[in-house]
């Protein structure tokens, strides 16, 4: 039988080729009633509802295509694809400003990662500019 390394980082159990780890680091098994998209759904509430509507798909889709490119990027002098349209006050912060074209900005996925992990989420609207 052809063997392999356990894919657990650092464990050097050999392993049948069909399976991914040793006993000693199985996964453990999800249960049945756990379903990713109703947790998703259930945690996010509103906000997973509106990033799912037709009104904000195409709004999005529209600004992205006015604005092609990285806004935080052209800043710099570089020219990069935005891949996301983002809120500049996020939604969770000012509910009423979630369809405001003049609080969206294009951004790449580095620029929109690294901004939503410097956000502070209990920040108020004023610490935002607006």
């Amino acid at each position: 039988m052809v063997m392999k390394l356990c894919n657990h980082a650092g464990c050097k159990t050999l392993v049948p080729f069909n399976q991914a780890f040793c006993e000693k680091h199985q996964p453990k098994p999800m249960t049945d009633d756990y379903d990713r998209y109703a947790h998703r759904k259930a945690v996010g509430g509103r906000y997973f509802k509106f990033y799912r509507s037709k009104v904000w798909r195409k709004l999005s889709y529209s600004y992205r295509l006015a604005h092609p490119l990285c806004e935080r990027c052209q800043a710099k002098g570089l020219y990069v694809q935005a891949d996301v349209v983002d809120h500049i006050v996020p939604i969770r912060v000012d509910w009423s400003r979630r369809l405001d074209e003049s609080n969206l900005q294009s951004l790449c996925n580095s620029c929109h990662w690294q901004k939503t992990k410097h956000e502070d989420p209990g920040a108020s609207p004023s610490s935002y500019g607006g």
